[in-house]
């Protein structure tokens, strides 16, 4: 008995300790570094998180240069971009291995991918697109390493019904697999980590404030694998909307969360970090 209680003792504290969890790395206020700095609704981090490129739901993109030499992180500079400026209502961004940027838009739905000469063309339309709410449409885009662009609403028809996942793969849109709908919950974001797994930021939105909360699924398992990273009360941080899962110098794996003040004085525009711990 003593035996078996010693390694069910053992594996409680194996099964615990492979457990993911974030930690908290700090939270940066963005300043209004312009008029047309605001509305952030989607991030990108390279060069192991010397440099962020967030795009505002206005067209507006800005290159960040960021020092992480010191406690906090600091905004060096911003560099406006004015590549995406007649898009329209941009919401979602991902940036695939060659450099290509890719946007999607929140209303009329619809993916533009960047040509080689800077310049965005419009992706063909999956035939859902057109149905969707506009200020509910594809909010969340993200590009697996294989070059799989993968798209989501920000919303579903009703509370039961499940996030559909639209997958674009050498000219041709696959629908599914779809994510649970769970509590108040809609979806702002997404990419996928180095891990090769779908990271999902989502947003809920209460007299107190913005909660938020970041799932993870593997698009490539029966059940997703679905698990929860994070969840937090109202009020803890702004309107997290774009999310950006990168590995620094060190391997370690990070995600930078980015806030929309919606160009509203009273909201702030803010990048928070967490570090995955495996």
């Amino acid at each position: 008995m003593l035996r078996r209680s010693v390694l069910a003792l053992i594996c409680a504290a194996a099964c615990a300790q492979a457990e993911p969890t974030l930690t908290l790395d700090g939270v940066t206020a963005l300043p209004r570094l312009s008029d047309s700095f605001g509305g952030l609704s989607a991030i990108e981090m390279s060069d192991g998180g010397a440099e962020a490129l967030v795009l505002s739901d206005r067209g507006a993109l800005f290159h960040l240069l960021l020092d992480r030499t010191g406690d906090t992180v600091e905004v060096v500079s911003a560099t406006p971009d004015d590549r995406t400026a007649q898009l329209g209502d941009t919401e979602g961004m991902a940036v695939d291995t060659q450099g290509r940027l890719f946007i999607s838009l929140e209303g009329p739905a619809g993916i533009f991918a960047e040509g080689a000469d800077g310049t965005f063309e419009r992706l063909k339309d999956h035939a859902d697109f057109a149905g969707m709410v506009t200020n509910r449409a594809l909010e969340a885009l993200a590009v697996s390493a294989d070059g799989t662009l993968v798209t989501m609403p920000e919303a579903t028809a009703t509370s039961a019904t499940p996030f559909p996942v639209y997958q674009y793969q050498d000219g041709i849109w696959t629908k599914g697999p779809e994510i649970p709908r769970e509590g108040s919950f809609l979806i702002t974001g997404a990419d996928f980590g180095p891990d090769g797994l779908l990271y999902v930021l989502e947003r809920a939105v209460s007299f107190r404030g913005f909660a938020s909360r970041i799932r993870r699924f593997d698009l490539t398992a029966p059940d997703l694998s679905e698990m929860t990273l994070l969840t937090t009360d109202a009020g803890t941080y702004g309107n997290l909307e774009g999310l950006s899962v990168w590995q620094d110098d060190t391997g370690t794996t990070n995600l930078s969360l980015v806030a929309d003040d919606n160009f509203n004085i009273f909201q702030s525009s803010q990048i928070v970090e967490f570090t995955l711990t495996e």
